[in-house]
């Protein structure tokens, strides 16, 4: 069985920092409303306020498209680059054809309206920075719902969610494409330290790190227009201050742009 790794992550433009953040929402509310308590609800509601945040903006739905659009084009040039599989090729330019159609057709920004605006949910949003803001005595509405069957509570939860499916299908075939586009390479960090130039001609998306699961060790990433640089600090006590490390880091290593 092969080595379990934990994989960092660092968005290198805006556009992958939001889909990025989509994707880790989305999953916490999958991840909530596996459960039935009334904390799982809690945290599937704080991951809907935070995806009605991050998508307020009514240009978000153009967005995505020409993010679809721009890796079909990318794609359909590979098609006469000797050595290319002209199968697996047709079948992730389909499946983007599919999900810009499902974009189309059932991203609409009315039903997603129409959920930021339902008054119950409107109530609890209002509180949801107020730290402590929806205790029970703050939104009785919400402490009422909470008394309801789990299932019933997250049946709702599904109901405002629903509008975003083609969204979140768009964002994880984005952030698989981004991440498929590069191969992984062994490489070590001297002394707890590593750099490496970008090609600024290129559409640089993600730099990926990847390290033992286990470890003191973690990476800390920033990344220019020119150039990234990486510096491996160890914590083995989150109550002392993570210092660079000394040793020589092997890891492994994928710089993505599509």
């Amino acid at each position: 069985m092969p080595p379990r790794t934990v994989c960092y992550e660092q968005p290198l433009n805006e556009r992958t920092r939001a889909l990025l953040r989509l994707e880790f929402l989305f999953q916490q509310v999958e991840y909530a409303t596996a459960g039935s308590t009334n904390w799982d609800s809690r945290l599937a509601l704080q991951g809907l306020f935070n995806i009605l945040d991050l998508t307020g903006r009514n240009e978000f739905k153009g967005e995505l498209l020409k993010e679809l659009e721009r890796h079909a084009a990318t794609l359909g040039r590979l098609r006469q680059t000797p050595g290319v599989n002209a199968a697996t090729l047709d079948q992730v330019l389909a499946k983007i054809a599919q999900v810009t159609q499902r974009i189309y057709r059932k991203l609409d920004n009315p039903r997603i309206d129409a959920v930021r605006q339902t008054d119950f949910l409107g109530a609890i949003h209002k509180r949801h920075h107020v730290p402590g803001g929806t205790c029970r005595f703050d939104v009785p509405a919400l402490h009422h719902w909470l008394q309801q069957d789990g299932a019933v509570r997250n049946r709702h939860i599904q109901e405002w969610l629903e509008p975003f499916a083609p969204m979140r299908e768009a964002v994880m075939l984005i952030l698989q494409m981004i991440r498929d586009s590069a191969t992984l390479r062994a490489e070590t960090a001297v002394q707890g330290f590593f750099q490496r130039g970008l090609d600024s001609a290129a559409a640089n998306q993600l730099i990926r790190v990847l390290l033992p699961v286990g470890n003191d060790i973690f990476p800390e990433i920033s990344a220019g227009q020119h150039r990234f640089t990486i510096h491996f600090l160890e914590q083995s006590d989150p109550n002392r201050r993570a210092v660079q490390s000394r040793a020589d880091i092997p890891f492994d290593l994928a710089c993505c742009a599509i």
